[in-house]
């Protein structure tokens, strides 16, 4: 529209500069999404999430490009446009998720007694407490525990938004879980 207007006052020399500036400006949108997105990322402490944040917030480019989508477990990191951004959350390295979306301790500090990995890399952990928790197959992230059992003290989390996340004393990473007894 404004370019229709203008050429009457600048005539066909200007509304051809205007429609050729106009593949600037649809590439320039996803980009700004995408630099927007990742700005909203960084007030994530942990150096995984924020990286999957990061992956996800690339997703209008992937879009755009027509590449296959970002995996759910980056995009969903990726805060919303307007929502506070994980900086401005007294979040403690290592507690950020629960923090960021406000959920409950259903299980804290509770040591192992028993963990097992399955042929894809999830793990089911049983907790002293005698609670099964089941890594979900959605979640992008793998353990990598060695030692005993006993050694390992996690803390289980509830979300704001439904889901369950399991993280492992010191090592700042939640895994996303799911209960079955």
């Amino acid at each position: 529209m404004w370019c229709a207007a203008s050429a009457e006052r600048g005539g066909l020399a200007f509304l051809i500069a205007c429609f050729a500036l106009m593949p600037l400006s649809a590439r320039a949108a996803p980009r700004d999404d995408v630099k927007a997105g990742v700005s909203r990322c960084d007030g994530i402490a942990d150096d995984h999430a924020w990286l999957d944040c990061f992956y996800g917030a690339a997703q209008p480019m992937r879009a755009r490009l027509g590449l296959s989508p970002a995996p759910e477990f980056q995009t969903r990191l990726v805060p919303a446009p307007g929502m506070a951004s994980p900086a401005t959350a007294p979040a403690a390295r290592g507690d950020l998720f629960s923090d960021v979306v406000g959920g409950d301790d259903v299980a804290q500090r509770q040591r192992l007694t028993a963990y097992s990995f399955d042929r894809a890399g999830l793990f089911t952990v049983t907790l002293a407490d005698g609670s099964v928790w089941q890594q979900l197959a959605t979640d992008g992230i793998r353990a990598s525990w060695r030692g005993a059992a006993n050694g390992y003290v996690v803390t289980v989390s509830r979300g704001a938004l439904g889901g369950t996340s399991l993280s492992v004393a010191g090592s700042g990473t939640h895994y996303r879980v799911t209960r079955l007894r």
